[in-house]
């Protein structure tokens, strides 16, 4: 897979400056490096490579798709034949895989992202892609390594 330890990515992101444009009123973010997002709403992403959310106990992380799935934390988690479904987790869930999609939903959400994908960010809060950072209300974010 190429991808190995998500919580050193940031220091691994090789920032190249992202470009934002507009595809039938949504907004597009291109960057490269680690996508790291904080906030409250809908994170939705679709990718390859790894995925750490940090849950807070509010909300839910549901994952599909994923090769490598290690959760550290406590709350309720439902296995199901399509996936995986965190709810009211308090810690680290960590994934890995090719075409996976982890959906995030909550008042407090916190991921990064490291590989080629998209995230669909609704709500508030504040990304980091590379070296740039910003708010975020209503995106969607390609990265790549």
């Amino acid at each position: 897979m190429g991808l190995l330890l998500l919580i050193v990515s940031a220091m691994l992101a090789v920032p190249v400056s992202a470009m934002a444009s507009d595809i039938a009123g949504q907004r597009v973010i291109r960057g490269r490096g680690a996508l790291w997002a904080k906030g409250s709403g809908l994170a939705i992403l679709k990718g390859t490579g790894t995925i750490v959310v940090e849950g807070k106990g509010v909300g839910s992380v549901w994952v599909k798709g994923a090769e490598l799935l290690v959760a550290q934390g406590e709350g309720r988690r439902f296995d199901f034949n399509g996936g995986v479904l965190f709810v009211g987790w308090r810690g680290r869930v960590s994934v890995a895989g090719t075409n996976m999609i982890v959906q995030i939903e909550g008042g407090l959400i916190e991921f990064t992202a490291v590989g080629v994908g998209t995230a669909y960010l609704v709500g508030r809060g504040t990304y980091r892609i590379g070296s740039i950072t910003s708010v975020w209300d209503s995106i969607s974010v390609n990265y790549s390594a």
